[in-house]
């Protein structure tokens, strides 16, 4: 069973499900996909979304009603994407920016498509200082993480995870994503895959795939980690053993990855 940390499934709130009828059929497909609790990731602070708490809680509330009337048995918990911006420290300190979970403990935080924003290390040692892990989406989505993934590797290292979508490494976004996304993984820094679902077509919610996929590129364990065991911790409040994976990767990585954590 999945646990998918990164879902545009509520109606109407973003660019993700158009309508409840939309968010009902991604549901299905999750269920169908082996997804058993999918945390809600609507967009915060991107200069076109503001989703504060308040109003994804009233929004989830709703969908949730909803699954159970059509006997969809899909757990669903808070969560937002949130913009790796200046203001979001303090939001994240009054609540007004929701965690993963609304557990207070790990933050999904999302850059700018081609740009590392001056100031982001900073923003992210804040983060952490808050007592809060961020989690970098898609960096290999990013333009300037895939040219410079050293800048990523800091992150880790300062205690931030990242999480790939399970369709970069199946393809979806193009060869330039997908091999950023096996780089990535291969070298330790990547440590979740989800979906980053927003519609029931093309952009869906399915982990199954990126998790095959990743298996061919390293081993079994690797993708289970990835795509079962640490977003599972992650949602029951836990920190991922970031030592199963550093075990768990080829050995040439494995050396590069205690080099990096020691």
């Amino acid at each position: 069973m999945y646990a998918d940390l990164h879902c545009h499934i509520l109606p109407g709130i973003d660019d993700g499900a158009k309508d409840l009828a939309q968010s009902l059929a991604m549901a299905r497909l999750a269920v169908d996909d082996g997804i058993k609790t999918t945390v809600v990731t609507p967009h915060h602070l991107n200069g076109v979304y503001v989703n504060k708490a308040a109003d994804i809680l009233a929004a989830l509330s709703g969908l949730r009603e909803a699954l159970i009337a059509e006997g969809i048995p899909l757990k669903l918990l808070p969560g937002c994407e949130l913009h790796l911006v200046p203001e979001l420290t303090e939001q994240l300190g009054n609540g007004e920016a929701m965690t993963l979970g609304n557990q207070g403990k790990a933050a999904l935080v999302e850059l700018p498509v081609h740009t590392v924003p001056m100031g982001a290390e900073h923003i992210l040692e804040q983060i952490l200082c808050q007592g809060v892990t961020p989690i970098i989406a898609h960096p290999e989505r990013n333009s300037q993480l895939r040219k410079d993934p050293q800048i990523l590797a800091e992150w880790v290292a300062m205690g931030c995870l990242g999480q790939i979508t399970a369709q970069s490494c199946t393809g979806q976004f193009g060869p330039q994503v997908q091999t950023s996304a096996r780089d990535m993984i291969s070298r330790g820094l990547i440590h979740i895959i989800a979906s980053d679902a927003h519609r029931d077509r093309r952009r869906i919610p399915e982990i199954s795939r990126g998790e095959a996929q990743v298996a061919r590129w390293t081993n079994e364990r690797t993708a289970e980690l990835l795509a079962r065991v640490y977003p599972m911790a992650l949602v029951n409040g836990q920190a991922p053993d970031l030592d199963m994976l550093a075990d768990s990767l080829p050995p040439r990585r494995t050396s590069w990855w205690r080099r990096l954590f020691d």
